[in-house]
This record gives C-alpha cells, sequence and structure tokens, in this order.
C-alpha cells in the first residue's frame, strides 16, 4: 500500500489551477514516464506510462476516470494500470483552496502487485513521493507559463498605406476586410501568440531526481555525525550515472 498526501500552493487564480488540472494534455506533460494520455469519454482517460522503482522497470497500461467533480473546487480519481510489472490501483481526492494564491491538497492511496511490490515499502514510498513532487513542480511550470502575456504576431499593428487609383482602393479594401476576419477568428493572423512552452523534466532528469530523493530520505534515518551518510551519497551518485548511462546508450542504440 502507497500512501500520499500533501499539499501545493500555486500563485495562480483557482480557475487557471482547475484548467490545468482537467486538461489531458496538461496531465501527460506532468506525469513523469507518461506517453499518452487520451479521453475516452467524459471524465475518462486512457494511457501508457513507464514507471521504474529501483530494479524493476516497465510499462502500465490503464484507465483514470474521475467522479465527484466540483468545479472549480476539486475531484476525485481512480486509478487502474497493469502491465509486466505488476498491477495498480488507487484512489485519490484532488481539492483547490483560496484563489490566488491557490492551494491544492491531495490525497490518496494505491495497492501494488507483482514485482513492482517486491522492492520494498521504503524504496516505493521515496520513488512515489519523489514523482508527485517532480509532477507538481511541472505543473507549477505550466500554469506560470499560461499566465505569461500572449506575444503579439510580427507586423499585426503596421499601418496599410493608402492606394493611389480607385482599382487598388477597392482591392485594398477587400483585404482589408478579410484581414479584420482574420484577426477577429481565433488563430487570424492578428491573433496572439500562445504562451511560450514550459519546459518539463526528460526522462534522466526524472530518474536522477528520484535517486537524490531517495538517498535524502535514507540520509534524514542516518545519525549527522555518521560517516555513513557520505558513503550513502557516493553510492548513489554512483548509480545516478549508471543508470544515465543505461538510459542514454539504449537510446543510442535503439
Amino acid at each position: 500500500m502507497v500512501k500520499l498526501a500533501g499539499t501545493h500552493s500555486f500563485d495562480a487564480p483557482k480557475s487557471e489551477v482547475w484548467e490545468a488540472l482537467m486538461d489531458p494534455d496538461v496531465l501527460s506533460r506532468i506525469l513523469p514516464g507518461c506517453k499518452r494520455l487520451d479521453k475516452t469519454a467524459d471524465n475518462e482517460f486512457s494511457g501508457e506510462i513507464s514507471i521504474r522503482v529501483g530494479p524493476v522497470h516497465g510499462d502500465f497500461n490503464g484507465k483514470v476516470t474521475l467522479d465527484e467533480i466540483d468545479a472549480p473546487n476539486g475531484y476525485r480519481m481512480e486509478i487502474a494500470g497493469q502491465g509486466r510489472p505488476g498491477f495498480v490501483k488507487g484512489v485519490g481526492t484532488l481539492r483547490l483552496e483560496g484563489d490566488g494564491p491557490t492551494t491544492l491538497h491531495y490525497d490518496g492511496d494505491a495497492q501494488l502487485s507483482g514485482r513492482i511490490a517486491s522492492v520494498g515499502q521504503r524504496l516505493v514510498d521515496s520513488t512515489a513521493r519523489s514523482l508527485t513532487r517532480q509532477g507538481l513542480q511541472s505543473l507549477d511550470s505550466i500554469i506560470a507559463a499560461r499566465l505569461q502575456p500572449a506575444q503579439p504576431e510580427v507586423g499585426g499593428g503596421d499601418a496599410v498605406t493608402a492606394p493611389s487609383n480607385g482599382t487598388e482602393a477597392a482591392s485594398g479594401a477587400d483585404e482589408q476586410g478579410v484581414a479584420a476576419q482574420g484577426a477577429a477568428a481565433p488563430g487570424g493572423a492578428n491573433a496572439p501568440r500562445g504562451q511560450p512552452e514550459a519546459a518539463t523534466p526528460s526522462t534522466v532528469e526524472v530518474g536522477v531526481n528520484v535517486a537524490r530523493d531517495i538517498v535524502s530520505d535514507l540520509a534524514k534515518e542516518i545519525p549527522i555525525d555518521s560517516s555513513g551518510r557520505k558513503v550513502i551519497y557516493i553510492l548513489a551518485g554512483f548509480a545516478a550515472i549508471v543508470w544515465m548511462w543505461r538510459q542514454l546508450f539504449g537510446k543510442a542504440k535503439s
């Protein structure tokens, strides 16, 4: 059993946070290891995610269902997935409080079976906390990018030169009318550019962050004056290097 509970504060209006939490594109970007997330019905999604917990790694195919939706305050989420590493089934709640800053309260638990459940409770808990933290940080970055002012198209405000004769004047008027319609329509010639894209961690970065967080959790249980803490940091650094090498080598080979 994995238990997760905590809060995260966003420097954004509640409506913006809610919109992001209901957007499958945003959710697919903030879930570490997510390969796809497709909307299959109202408040129901199917997806594929790659998860590594210690020596166990594999892909899970599953379904996410939202219910008890109270827009824009929160909802209940059910998750069920299975793959070669095992089976995952969980339920959780998300609740938004305040309105700029907005606080997200999350609470949930998941049951694991198969090889992924055999790596040990401590390692599973540390990995789950790390992935949750990284996901919330990515969500924070995406929301912040959405709040940035949109950049206008280059040349969108250029003045129109008066035509020299009646024929050109009629043609120019038609063109201006078309341009005005395009500007009024979404994505028209003078429509603002989309907000800057927020960078989310790569697979390698996610793995390194998980390793760092696991080491940090273990180090907290070791006395400050103990030399064992230094040994753990050294071993963790070596393990992170090996993990990155395997990831890069695997990509290069494929």
